[in-house]
C-alpha cells in the first residue's frame, strides 16, 4: 500500500486516548531511567500526549531540555496543553523523516512508535543522526505476535486481534519490529547494542488488572472504528469483541503479557 495509506492507519483517532495519558517513565519506559539526569538534552520520537515526556522533563530538571514531536496536531494541542508549569520542556508538529534541526541530544528516544512508521530504517537512521556522539538512542515496541492470555481470550476478541494485525500489516507495518531492532540498528552502524525484555505482564492479583488487561478493549473502541471503515471486520463484530473481553476480564482471565523489547545504543561517531 501507499505511504498515504500508511499515514492515514498510524494516525491516532481524535478523542481521550486512556492508554497514552496512563503512561509514565516509571511504568512505560522504565529503562530510560538509568539515563536521564538533570541537564540531559532529551528528544521523544512520537510523544504523542506527551505523559511519559512530561515525566522526563521533570527529571532532567529546569536545566535539561526535553523535545517531543509528533505528527499528530491533535496530540501535541494535548500535550502543550498539560506541559504549562515544566520549562525545559517543548512539543512540536514534526514527522521523524521531515525533522528538521541542527541541534544534536545527550538521548533521543522512541516508544511504540516504529511499529507505526513503514520505514523503520530510515526512521533510525534519521534518530541515529540527531543523537550527540557519546550520547544514546533508545527505543522500546512490540511484537504483536507474541501476545499471550491466560486463559485463551472469547473468539471476538481474536477475531479483532487478528483483523488488527492484518490491517497494520496490510498497511507495511511490522509486527515483530521488536524483534527486528538489533538487526536494523547494527545496519545503521550503532554497536554494542543492549536489548532489555520490558514485558508487560498484567496478573488477576494484581489491583488494576482490571484497567492493564483492558488494553485489547480499548484498541477495539479507538482503533476498531478504523479497521471497520477499511472493511476488516463489522461493526457488530467489533462491539462484540468488547463486550465479550470486558466478561473475559470479569470472570475467567488470569494473565495478559504484552512483548516489549526496549534495545538501546551509544552513538561513537
Amino acid at each position: 500500500m501507499s505511504d498515504q495509506t500508511a499515514q492515514e492507519r498510524a494516525r491516532m483517532p481524535t478523542g481521550c486516548n486512556p492508554v497514552l495519558e496512563r503512561r509514565t517513565v516509571e511504568n512505560g519506559n522504565r529503562n530510560l531511567l538509568k539515563y536521564l539526569r538533570p541537564g540531559l538534552s532529551v528528544l521523544d520520537v512520537g510523544c504523542g500526549t506527551g505523559a511519559i515526556t512530561r515525566s522526563m522533563a521533570r527529571l532532567v530538571g529546569p536545566t535539561g531540555h526535553v523535545l517531543g514531536i509528533d505528527p499528530n496536531a491533535d496530540l501535541i494541542a494535548q500535550a502543550r496543553q498539560q506541559a504549562t508549569d515544566l520549562p525545559g520542556l517543548a512539543f512540536q508538529q514534526a514527522d521523524i523523516y521531515a525533522f528538521d534541526t541542527t541541534e544534536q541530544f545527550d538521548l533521543v528516544t522512541c516508544a511504540r512508535t516504529l511499529q507505526w512508521l513503514a520505514r523503520p530504517r530510515e526512521a533510525l537512521l534519521r534518530m541515529k543522526q540527531l543523537v550527540k556522539p557519546g550520547g544514546y538512542l533508545a527505543v522500546l515496541d512490540f511484537n504483536h505476535e507474541k501476545i499471550r492470555w491466560t486463559p485463551e481470550p472469547p473468539s471476538a476478541m481474536q477475531t479483532f486481534y487478528r483483523a488488527f494485525l492484518q490491517w497494520r500489516q496490510d498497511a507495511g507495518f511490522d509486527n515483530a519490529i521488536a524483534d527486528h531492532l538489533q538487526e536494523l540498528m547494527t545496519g545503521i552502524g550503532l554497536e554494542a547494542i543492549r536489548v532489555d525484555d520490558q514485558s508487560e505482564v498484567a496478573q488477576r492479583s494484581d489491583p488494576d488488572f482490571n484497567v492493564t488487561s483492558r488494553l485489547w478493549a480499548e484498541v477495539a473502541e479507538l482503533r476498531g472504528p478504523q479497521l471497520v471503515k477499511a472493511g476488516y471486520l463489522t461493526e457488530d463484530e467489533r462491539l462484540r469483541a468488547i463486550a465479550d473481553y470486558d466478561e473475559w476480564i470479569a470472570s475467567a482471565g488470569e494473565s495478559m503479557t504484552v512483548y516489549l523489547l526496549a534495545v538501546e545504543a551509544q552513538r561513537t561517531l
